[in-house]
């Protein structure tokens, strides 16, 4: 990803634009273009003449793209539902719709953290090949599916540990070779393959030792990229000056932000970076293309006025004819580092929500009119008002390869007032309509964004002119087939709690749902000495990292909502190797610009197989986490055994507990709220995490579920399609079901599966594919629900969800076979995966509110509360649902009491008891209504 030097920021510094966010309107725009009269009067800024003329010579457009990797800003994307996720990479690479991207490099992935979290490797042992990790073949195969002439690209960030201290090795080259033959597999071709992002150290000899071993493995059709660094222009020109053979090796000479690298830049500056973007004299000599094979690290929707001045002067500045975006889409938490950063937004696969940022559109200007292939026409590109430098805007232009059609794009970021554009065209071009397209580039309001205006129409000499306005981006074409995607987006909520993941529904070898592996590899797997998925920690060994200056890297893997504050983080977890596993809570990564996983905030509940355990704290510094409490449980210790660790948090203090005991706790401050995780002391395969849960608080004080051996606040059971029979919690099924696939399925109209269960909660878990149709769900014989198990993709589901059923009784779930189907399905096939039945849990008796009485008048200040409950019980007392008294003791007579003052007014007195020894938490007391009437 980004290279650290110099940003270039030059001009405009007395344009006082408020870039704060796309999302608001930065400046009260003018009006759209309009053509120019015939005789009007001279604009603000001197007029530019374009000859647009067929016989013009220049190189040839290699394409717009973006980049999924360096890394981990893809990861939320694979979560969310078909239908948003669909409409999300339509916009990404769907020809004509959005921004129609021409060209995807992705991360070859290696366990190490890339940036915004770490990829899985195709190879964590040498030899050992999983083609199936990861998402990138996933989503490269998605871009092909909408746009077959898409070219794929290819770069390493971080590495497999067996891979060694540098990729420029020889391991470094049979771990590319390794993983160009998975994209093999998967039917993906690779037209670009680069080396080591950023990591200087190549020479000519390892990029031709390269170029032979993929000629000799299949892949001589594959074309290097040298070598993606911030100086390749100079260094990889210069090189190739000197030896031949490396210049034959080499295809694409790409270089990292040219344009000045802008990561850090405050929105408000985005009017004055990427002014100018140079290749060198050399480079351009050798007539290698040239390639900006990263740039961009800018907002989503605000980074679309920079791009748009970028995608031009790559070319008009560098010869430039491919410029690649980092990153593809801004699909990690947003307390990673750069997670804004994108061509659409889309972090909430709970909800749905994403997106589409003005950058988007800013790309289409010249992807929707302009294909690879085409040819720049050096005569048709420049500067606007005859300035030699993006002083007030710049044009390129380009025509197709049969000579006929043609498009100008043209910009005015920098423009301070309107001007004309006259552009002329010749030299066997058409010169039917031009039609015109627009976006205003400071404006919050989407209407003005890729807006299809009035066309032109050129007089006899083949002349239009137009009228430009300042800080938009225009494309003039005679070609069509464009259009602006648009697709229904759900509303933006946070994900809710309670939250729970027992992996059963997860894909074996990927990660579980919503969370974001940091470092390391952490996939859906058997578990080990029991049955079903679980959680499994894959890597090995120390990744060849892409950042060499993580100070105390570790495997951690991490989800959840960041204002998640007074809750319950609980799994169950399994040594594997001698070193210790754990949970996190209220975890939050840096930001901004922080690319180091280590630099983060979170408390954890370790557990080594000694049988020790600690609660710890990691304050951001990049120290590994400090005990705040530790111990030793003899029963906890040993290899290949399970373990429930639960951590509780209530304001400033922290409960530990391990299976159902509670072993410590702890007061601290330094955190108030985030996500929860997973971790490991190192990189040891195997450890296992299982029954991930993390409840609220039924008061702000008290947890609701407890340590593990408890049933609060449910239970729930997943019964598989396959556990058959006539008792609670079996299927029966009707005619006859063809299973495989973790599914059984069935079409003929008419035949059902039955389920017979007990509990208060039900949810039927089906495949969704191509074939499936309509089939009627009911509870209990009541009316039939209509539900559509028809997906573009094949997917395990949840489906139909049935809630307030009574626990004390039996109940049935039905799915009856239609017939019908959604038309788009192939098929009217029914599908059965599992349900997952929940049943109420466990809780205590409620302790007794003895004093005051409800209904009371007290004085107000100092109050005494006083009850009774089982001696030793925890008793939390609180007025009108904030905390008062929290865990007070009760005596060894049963009496507790609490003292605490309440203000003037009325109050309503509730109060819970904890079992210190069980962690069972009772039912709240009826509430005590009182008065405290003023005084004086």
């Amino acid at each position: 990803m980004h290279a650290h030097r110099e940003r270039r920021i030059t001009g405009g510094g007395n344009r006082l634009i408020a870039l704060a966010n796309l999302l608001a309107v930065f400046l009260a725009a003018a009006v759209l273009m309009v053509p120019a009269p015939a005789g009007a009067a001279s604009n603000d800024l001197p007029g530019t003449s374009i000859a647009v003329d067929g016989q013009d010579g220049g190189r040839t457009f290699d394409g717009i793209g973006a980049i999924s990797g360096g890394g981990g800003n893809t990861r939320l994307l694979t979560d969310y539902p078909v239908a948003q996720r669909n409409a999300i990479l339509d916009y990404l690479f769907k020809p004509g719709y959005g921004a129609n991207l021409q060209i995807l490099k992705v991360e070859t992935s290696g366990d190490g953290n890339t940036t915004s979290g770490a990829e899985q490797t195709v190879e964590e042992t040498r030899g050992v090949i999983n083609c199936d990790a990861g998402y990138e073949f996933w989503l490269a195969k998605e871009a092909v599916k909408r746009n077959p002439h898409i070219k794929l690209s290819a770069l390493t960030w971080a590495a497999p540990g067996w891979v060694g201290s540098s990729m420029y090795s020889q391991n470094g080259i049979q771990y590319i070779d390794d993983w160009l033959g998975c994209a093999k597999q998967h039917g993906l071709n690779f037209s670009y393959m680069g080396g080591w992002n950023e990591k200087g150290g190549w020479n000519a000899a390892w990029w031709k030792d390269l170029r032979a071993s993929l000629d000799q493995h299949g892949f001589s059709s594959v074309k290097l990229v040298a070598a993606d660094q911030v100086s390749s222009f100079s260094d990889v020109s210069g090189a190739m000056a000197k030896d031949a053979d490396f210049a034959k090796a080499v295809s694409v000479i790409g270089e990292h932000y040219p344009c000045g690298w802008n990561g850090p830049t405050p929105i408000s500056q985005y009017p004055n970076v990427e002014t100018h973007c140079p290749s060198s004299a050399a480079a351009q000599a050798l007539g290698t293309p040239l390639w900006a094979s990263e740039q961009g690290s800018m907002s989503y929707s605000a980074g679309g006025l920079p791009m748009a001045r970028a995608n031009n002067i790559d070319y008009v500045d560098g010869r430039m004819t491919a410029t690649i975006n980092w990153p593809l889409v801004a699909s990690a938490y947003t307390d990673v580092g750069f997670a804004d950063q994108g061509l659409v937004m889309a972090n909430e696969p709970w909800s749905g929500h994403y997106d589409v940022g003005l950058s988007t559109w800013v790309t289409a200007h010249t992807t929707q009119f302009v294909q690879p292939g085409w040819q720049y026409l050096d005569g048709a590109s420049g500067y606007l008002a005859g300035q030699t430098s993006d002083k007030v805007g710049s044009y390129v232009s380009l025509k197709s390869p049969d000579g006929k059609d043609w498009s100008s794009v043209v910009e005015t970021t920098r423009a301070t007032g309107p001007q004309t554009v006259t552009l002329n065209v010749s030299g066997g071009l058409s010169t039917h309509a031009v039609h015109v397209w627009s976006t205003n580039l400071v404006t919050g309001d989407r209407s003005q964004w890729f807006v299809h205006g009035q066309d032109l129409v050129p007089d006899a000499n083949g002349t239009v002119t137009a009228t430009l306005q300042p800080d938009h981006i225009y494309t003039f074409t005679t070609t069509t087939g464009q259009h602006k995607g648009n697709s229904a987006v759900p509303a933006s909520k946070p994900l809710p709690l309670p939250y729970s993941d027992s992996f059963t529904a997860g894909t074996r070898g990927q990660q579980a749902r919503y969370l974001a592996t940091m470092e390391g590899a952490f996939t859906v797997e058997p578990c080990a000495g029991r049955t079903g998925n679980c959680l499994q920690l894959d890597t090995p060994a120390k990744p060849l990292e892409w950042q060499g200056n993580i100070q105390t890297p570790y495997p951690y893997t991490v989800g959840g909502g960041q204002s998640w504050s007074n809750y319950q983080v609980s799994a169950d977890v399994r040594n594997a190797q001698p070193g210790s596993v754990g949970i996190l809570g209220r975890q939050s990564n840096l930001g901004g610009t922080m690319e180091d996983p280590s630099h983060v905030h979170y408390y954890s509940l370790t557990l080594s197989d000694t049988g020790t355990w600690s609660i710890n704290v990691a304050d951001g510094s990049g120290k590994a986490a400090a005990p705040l409490t530790t111990g030793t449980l003899p029963s906890a210790a040993g290899l290949n055994t399970w373990h429930n660790l639960a951590l509780t948090f209530d304001g400033s203090q922290i409960f530990a507990s391990v299976d159902g005991t509670t072993v410590g706790s702890a007061t601290d401050t330094t955190l108030s709220a985030g996500k929860i995780g997973l971790v490991a002391s190192g990189y040891l395969a195997g450890e296992q995490y299982d029954n991930l849960k993390v409840s609220t608080l039924t008061d702000l004080a008290v947890p609701v579920e407890l340590p593990s051996g408890t049933h609060n606040p449910e239970t729930v059971t997943d019964i598989g399609y396959g556990t058959t029979g006539a008792a609670v919690n079996q299927w029966q099924y009707s005619g006859t079901w063809q299973s495989g696939g973790g599914n059984t399925w069935n079409n003929t109209t008419g035949d059902h599966a039955t389920l017979t269960f007990q509990g208060d909660r039900v949810s039927l878990q089906s495949i969704t594919n191509p074939s499936n149709g309509i089939v009627n769900v009911s509870v209990d014989g009541q009316n039939p629900t209509p539900v559509d198990l028809y997906s573009a993709a094949s997917t395990l589901a949840s489906v139909f969800t049935r809630t307030g059923l009574d626990p004390s009784k039996q109940h049935t779930l039905t799915v009856t076979v239609t017939g019908t189907k959604n038309p788009a399905s192939s098929g009217a096939f029914a599908s059965v995966a599992s349900a997952q039945v929940s049943t109420p849990g466990k809780s205590i008796p409620a302790p007794a509110v003895t004093t005051p009485t409800d209904g009371a008048t007290l004085h107000p200040g100092q109050v005494w509360i006083e009850g009774t409950a089982p001696a030793g019980e925890l008793i939390t007392v609180s007025a009108s649902g904030t905390p008062v008294c929290v865990n007070h003791r009760t005596d060894r007579n049963g009496n507790w009491r609490c003292d605490t003052q309440l203000q003037p007014g009325q109050a309503v007195l509730t109060a819970v008891g904890l079992d210190p020894v069980t962690g069972l938490l009772s039912e709240p007391t009826a509430p005590v209504h009182v008065l405290m009437p003023k005084t004086g």
